[in-house]
């Protein structure tokens, strides 16, 4: 099954119309520009997942050299105890060898045996726990080793996660490393939290105001129906008035009509202006300079074209008269 995220700073609904939230929502938005944000300190060291794995490997070779120098201790208590049992046979052979002659020293020697006895006894249980520590060391490499795989398995789930840290961290010259990344997306956090939080205390103060403003409403719908008697006194007043406002309607209708007239036949002018204007520029090469609202510009344009033309037909006149002249003469 997919786990579902916590959302670290949740959005807060807004309550009521959002014509009546919107005010308070960019008065906020104004207000929160000027917050000041709160960065992580940069300093403070982090359990990245290779720092907990180099410090189970360093608790695995510390386990491992105290698990050799108990092995060389056991090796050597081995050996003293292979002298010891060494001489105690070779005392027990001296002890049945003069059992007879010295039966005053076989009391003192069973004592010395039991003594060895108990010191062999004693050494046992040593060796024992030793070998009972040593056994605890072993599975507790054993341990480690599980630990160490199951590290190296989380640090190559995670891998994918540091590759895209990485690549934020290539593609954004503003992060140095991906633990600024971390830093930035928690100080984000923080803030967008803070907003949140703002928000709601700004919607319950907005609530509380609209409550007061429903109170305020119904005493004025009181005061209202008061006035609706001085607005019935005033109304025949407003029938008067009315019936003159009538009259000077029509007449301004009337001075709209006109008005109406002259301005579609001001739009006709003006299309034709520029209609002129463009076939003008167009048989010229001319680029359009001018922009279609500025009409007197247009006119310069058309005049001088006029102008021209009227310069060229004068010539074109003149020296078909020249032509005419010379063939009469001719």
């Amino acid at each position: 099954m997919k786990k579902t995220l916590k959302d670290l700073a949740p959005i807060a609904i807004p309550h009521g119309p959002p014509v009546e939230c919107t005010p308070e929502y960019f008065k906020s938005k104004m207000e929160t520009a000027g917050i000041t944000r709160k960065y992580p300190v940069w300093d403070v060291a982090r359990p990245t997942p290779q720092v907990l794995m180099e410090q189970a490997r360093r608790d695995l070779m510390e386990a491992e050299e105290k698990l050799a120098s108990k092995r060389e201790e056991e090796k050597a208590n081995r050996v003293i105890m292979d002298a010891k049992w060494q001489e105690l046979r070779q005392k027990e052979t001296l002890l049945k060898e003069s059992f007879i002659s010295f039966n005053k020293f076989i009391r003192e020697n069973q004592e010395k045996r039991d003594r060895a006895e108990r010191k062999m006894e004693a050494d046992t249980q040593v060796l024992l726990r030793k070998t009972r520590e040593t056994e605890e060391m072993r599975m507790r490499v054993a341990e480690m080793e599980q630990v160490k795989q199951l590290m190296e398995q989380q640090v190559q789930d995670y891998t994918i996660y540091e590759d895209y840290l990485m690549s934020v961290v290539r593609d954004y010259p503003e992060f140095k490393q991906p633990l600024d990344v971390l830093n930035r997306y928690e100080a984000l956090a923080a803030a967008k939290s803070a907003l949140a939080e703002r928000q709601e205390r700004d919607l319950e103060m907005l609530e509380s105001a609209r409550q007061e403003i429903a109170a305020l409403t119904e005493e004025k719908k009181l005061f209202i129906m008061g006035l609706n008697n001085t607005l019935a006194d005033l109304r025949w007043r407003y029938d008067k008035v009315k019936n003159r406002v009538i009259e000077w309607e029509l007449a301004l209708n009337r001075l709209k009509e006109a008005a109406a007239a002259r301005h579609v036949e001001l739009c006709h002018v003006r299309a034709s202006v520029w209609s002129l204007y463009v076939k003008i520029c167009t048989q010229k090469g001319i680029p359009l300079d001018v922009k279609e609202s500025d009409f007197e510009q247009q006119l310069v344009v058309i005049m001088r074209a006029l102008l021209e033309l009227r310069r060229i037909y004068r010539i074109a006149q003149r020296r078909s008269k020249e032509k005419d002249t010379e063939s009469t003469q001719t």
